[in-house]
């Protein structure tokens, strides 16, 4: 009975979403479905711009701290302790410039299946004394745990591992690896992007350090809010030099520098923020919020689990984990020309991506149905 009530209720929801009237949507791991809400958002925001121009500024500051704050409930963080950006990139390296890189603890650990974004970032630290240690897989899709934990050592400076690999699903145990981190003095920062919003975790139960992530996937947000969580006790720890007025303490005193930072997360501020991308992310945040990731979670599972049996009558290859809580919420298919086929789906307006090693991926999400899945399917069977 719960079962049922919980999937009509997100089903409810899907007028609320115009593109799923026209296609066949499950895609919502690279890009969630646009709320109609969100153009409401949009249009608020150029009513206060127009009506009231710099005076707008008194209601979008103090939005950012409420915008992120949704976010930290999703994610089990406290109040306060999440903060807004353009982009991970950008955040991650805020992050990096506040680290020391000139001593002994001076190395960043990160496994070969990171998105490769992050990787561009890290690895330019090393022209200012970092060393990069990258952590093969054995499969190409899955990372040992042991293996990351073994290559945390007292020389680690940050470990910046995913939650879920973006060529797998497969999702890390982030839990032993921060308990590694501790052990041996050095911060852990997650990328939870594949995960967030469609698999349930609690940054403050797992003790993370830092954690990122950002709106246009699962959390139906569109780009341009990417999202930062630090744990507030090392807060004050984090000076970055990726910085600007957005990041004083008193940022209309307009004073020179040395910047004296915020006491806040306002501290990872940098210049003018992006108030579109971040108003507009919101109504997804609260979706998402409103039905809880648990219950998206639960039936993302009997979605994904129909996935793979459809798959196995086909006998088509399946990259994804077939354990459940293994994997974050889509299914990787794999065969010959998937490349080509998936081209031809997404011309007719069956929304999937493709991924050279995993083959095609294949996200439903809450507002997804049981008959979109076999629409899919039957698509499928028709390009091969």
């Amino acid at each position: 009975m719960t079962k049922i009530a919980s999937s009509d209720r997100m089903l409810e929801t899907r007028a609320n979403f115009p593109v799923l009237s026209t296609s066949t949507y499950l895609v919502s791991h690279s890009m969630g479905a646009a709320p109609l809400q969100a153009r409401g958002a949009l249009e608020q925001y150029w009513d206060e711009w127009a009506g009231d121009g710099p005076e707008a500024w008194e209601r979008w500051l103090p939005r950012i701290a409420e915008i992120a704050d949704g976010i930290g409930q999703i994610i089990g963080a406290s109040p306060g302790s999440v903060f807004l950006g353009p982009n991970v990139s950008v955040l991650q390296a805020a992050i990096a410039t506040c680290l020391p890189w000139n001593g002994l603890r001076n190395e960043v650990v990160y496994e070969a299946l990171q998105f490769p974004s992050l990787t561009y970032v890290w690895r330019e630290w090393e022209r200012y004394g970092a060393v990069t240690r990258v952590v093969e897989s054995p499969d190409g899709r899955t990372i040992p745990t042991e293996r990351l934990v073994a290559a945390i050592t007292e020389r680690t400076a940050i470990a910046v591992v995913s939650h879920a690999y973006y060529v797998s699903g497969a999702v890390a145990d982030v839990g032993a690896i921060q308990r590694r981190c501790n052990e041996v003095g050095a911060l852990l920062c997650v990328d939870a992007y594949q995960t967030t919003g469609t698999y349930p975790y609690d940054v403050t139960a797992l003790g993370l350090d830092l954690a990122t992530g950002g709106s246009h996937k699962w959390l139906c947000g569109g780009p341009g809010c990417a999202w930062l969580f630090v744990k507030p006790s090392l807060l004050r720890r984090f000076r970055p030099a990726v910085t600007g007025w957005m990041a004083h303490a008193s940022p209309f005193a307009f004073e020179p520098a040395p910047i004296a930072y915020a006491d806040s997360m306002y501290r990872f501020g940098n210049g003018t923020p992006t108030i579109p991308g971040y108003v507009v992310a919101q109504p997804g945040h609260q979706f998402i919020a409103g039905l809880g990731v648990p219950a998206i979670r639960e039936k993302n599972v009997r979605l994904t689990e129909r996935i793979i049996a459809l798959a196995r009558e086909r006998k088509l290859s399946i990259r994804s984990p077939l354990e459940a809580d293994k994997r974050t919420g889509w299914i990787g298919i794999d065969f010959d020309d998937a490349g080509r086929i998936c081209r031809g789906l997404v011309a007719r307006r069956v929304f999937v991506d493709y991924r050279p090693g995993c083959g095609i991926r294949i996200g439903p999400h809450f507002y997804t149905t049981d008959a979109e899945i076999d629409a899919f399917f039957e698509t499928l069977d028709q390009l091969r």
